[in-house]
């Protein structure tokens, strides 16, 4: 059996988007594609009514989000088991249809980014922690250069890829070093660098092997959710997520790329250009 494709993924209105994937979890032989897909449904509603009811999830997520802090708070330690959890794939897809769709489809949009085009080349596009991957089928209908995508092997959300990454035709890797013999044109990081509780010695780890030319960042340091931390680390030191978010940014400069001026609505996504590459494509005076 093929999977039936759609020409325009991140076209899809937010019920079209959800029927899809309650379609790809029971096509990967995910069991209770309805209750994952209710559960993202009022999650979704949760957030678009900005929490008017006292509620920021569906109460299933929010038990998961719970659990994840107690462990991290009361036994100090993080529990990753959270995202073996299949509920959580609910929350994943939030994520792409509220967050990262948005992001997409601002930074190809020449009123909000202009010209971000001329400063990408033939090389590949990096989709860093690519979630069910749905933001990894919207970059190959938008560019046609490759794209490859970073995920957890032996998780949920790495079997939806092993799916879509062949009707769709981007790469799935679960080791930046695969990268090391690519050209990078862009990285793209969604709610990913707060995922790791040494986000800063990552970013090093993104630009020393996969050596981005632009690197396309939502980071939200601040906000509490499952899998985020409440402090982070930097070699023997520990910063709260506004320091580190100061961190991220002064470490982005000092591997000299510069941030890029955009008219997106509160600067996200952030995107950053190597400054050789941006200078050299400056127009002469």
């Amino acid at each position: 059996m093929t999977l039936k494709t759609v020409q325009d993924l991140a076209a899809l209105k937010s019920r079209s988007s959800l029927g899809y994937f309650c379609y790809l979890l029971d096509f990967c032989n995910i069991t209770d594609s309805d209750c994952i897909g209710q559960v993202a449904l009022e999650t979704l509603y949760c957030i678009k009514e900005n929490t008017k009811k006292g509620h920021k999830a569906h109460q299933e997520l929010l038990d998961l989000e719970s659990k994840w802090y107690h462990h991290l708070r009361s036994l100090g330690k993080p529990d990753y088991s959270v995202y073996q959890e299949k509920i959580y794939l609910s929350e994943v897809w939030v994520c792409f249809d509220y967050y990262a769709k948005k992001y997409i489809k601002d930074i190809f949009n020449p009123k909000l980014v202009p010209d971000l085009k001329k400063y990408i080349g033939q090389g590949s596009v990096l989709d860093l922690g690519n979630g069910i991957g749905f933001s990894s089928v919207t970059f190959t209908q938008k560019l046609s250069n490759k794209v490859i995508a970073t995920n957890v092997k032996k998780s949920y959300q790495w079997t939806l890829n092993e799916t879509l990454s062949k009707a769709y035709s981007y790469s799935l890797i679960d080791s930046l070093h695969d990268t090391e013999k690519e050209c990078i044109e862009i990285a793209f990081a969604s709610e990913y660098f707060e995922h790791f509780e040494r986000p800063v010695e990552h970013l090093k780890e993104v630009l020393e092997i996969a050596n981005p030319t632009i690197l396309i960042c939502a980071n939200a340091f601040n906000a509490d959710s499952t899998g985020h931390f409440d402090s982070y680390l930097d070699q023997s030191n520990t910063f709260n997520p506004k320091e580190i978010s100061r961190l991220f940014g002064k470490t982005l400069k000092n591997y000299n790329y510069i941030k890029y001026e955009t008219k997106c609505w509160n600067n996200r996504p952030s995107i950053y250009i190597k400054k050789e590459v941006f200078e050299s494509c400056q127009p002469l005076i």
